[in-house]
């Protein structure tokens, strides 16, 4: 391979190139499971990442510059995008710098390397993430452990991770046992009930995806408690529940601090039973967005909202301009008359779409990607193994053609 070189390039442009890189795989991350876009939509978000990337390859030595100086950037995207500009340098030197910014740098650069790093092939980097395992920073061995489970690799130490205070840690090695499909009962029954609601998130989406029995049971119980219900249950309960916990469900939209929670579970849990509960949401003042919301995602209805109000109200300075349109629950009503004939309680249903109870729903054109997960996730519950093991976080054109390491894994 002939060495790079610094070919002659318009600088600015160069350092362009790396900027759009850096956001719109910042803007990759945040979108992973949105309730807006559906995985072609990722898929075109990152065909311009790429685009970017293949300018900085072809800058050659001034691109990995640019990097060796960003690699180290306490910003995730910066460090992400160097991670990848250095790997597709191809030149084991520059490679190299990858994992020693991993071993050294602070949080915010491990956290970008870790998002870079999984979207490559594991080639030389392997043995030196495993002997990160070990290392005192709980979290750099965490993210160490998520690389290696994302490329379905054994991340020996797991339980050890597990049991760490840090909240960051305890995120990522919870997110590596699922995809190993190692199980920590004790461990994982701690992290459902843990004060940091991500942890309680990670605990709850790995206890899905490991199949462990009993957790939409925890779910009712931790959202119908009297005393502190548990938010992040009552939004699991939307993805892990069924008919009966619909009245569950409708009685938290009247609590004032679970109400929102509870109407976004009724939308994704996916039963048109609850239909004309959000019907009449939608003239709530302070639900009747969210209500609107979880119509559509049932439904797959596209204009059900009113006209953007003209003059728009002033907002008290520091806060934003909302963004959604307000609700018009006489058209919603219109559009369920039609709808409402085939739509029938014998499914459930996403996006107008009735989905399978007993495999993945693999029409990626039309689901939303937060729907496409969060239907994963009900499967996994509740067929655990017997569901193929999928990585939602791959790149988009991988997902699309099957070409991931779950589907590997899974003789796909």
């Amino acid at each position: 391979m002939t060495p790079l070189a610094y070919p002659p390039v318009f600088p600015d442009i160069v350092e362009e190139h790396l900027d759009e890189l850096e956001f719109l795989w910042e803007q990759r991350e945040a979108s992973l499971f949105s309730p807006d876009w559906a995985l072609a939509d990722l898929a075109d978000h990152e065909e311009r990442a790429e685009a970017h990337l293949d300018g900085l390859r072809l800058s050659e030595l001034h691109g990995v510059d640019l990097a060796r100086e960003r690699i180290s950037s306490d910003d995730p995207s910066a460090a992400a995008a160097a991670t990848l500009i250095l790997h597709n340098s191809g030149e084991g030197q520059y490679r190299d710098l990858i994992l020693d910014a991993l071993q050294t740098a602070e949080q915010g650069a491990v956290e970008g390397i870790r998002w870079g790093l999984r979207q490559v092939a594991p080639g030389e980097y392997p043995s030196r993430l495993e002997a990160l395992l070990g290392d005192e920073d709980g979290h750099r061995a965490a993210a160490a452990a998520h690389i290696l489970a994302f490329w379905r690799l054994p991340a020996p130490g797991l339980d050890v991770l597990l049991s760490r205070e840090d909240a960051a840690t305890r995120r990522l090695a919870l997110g590596a046992a699922s995809r190993l499909g190692e199980l920590y009962p004790q461990e994982i029954a701690a992290a459902v009930e843990a004060p940091d609601t991500e942890v309680r998130r990670a605990g709850l989406e790995a206890a899905a995806w490991l199949g462990v029995p009993g957790v939409a049971r925890h779910c009712r119980s931790a959202a119908g408690r009297e005393m502190d219900p548990d938010p992040e249950a009552v939004l699991f309960l939307g993805i892990l529940g069924d008919q009966e916990d619909l009245p569950l469900l409708e009685t938290l939209v009247g609590h004032k601090e679970m109400g929102p929670f509870a109407v976004t579970a009724l939308g994704t849990m996916g039963r048109v039973e609850a239909i004309p509960k959000l019907l009449e949401l939608m003239g709530d003042d302070t639900l009747g967005v969210l209500a609107t919301a979880a119509y559509k995602r049932i439904t797959g209805a596209g204009d059900v909202e009113g006209e953007a109000p003209f003059p728009a109200p002033e907002v008290p300075e520091g806060e934003d301009e909302p963004e959604d349109l307000p609700p018009d629950p006489e058209k919603a009503r219109a559009d369920w008359e039609g709808r409402k004939g085939t739509m029938t309680p014998a499914a459930s249903w996403q996006m107008g779409l009735p989905v399978p109870s007993d495999e993945f729903f693999h029409d990626t054109q039309t689901l939303t990607l937060e729907a496409r997960r969060d239907l994963y996730l009900r499967l996994r519950a509740r067929g655990g193994s017997a569901v193929p093991d999928m990585e939602l976080e791959a790149l988009a054109v991988d997902q699309m053609s099957r070409r991931i390491p779950g589907a590997q894994a899974a003789g796909d």
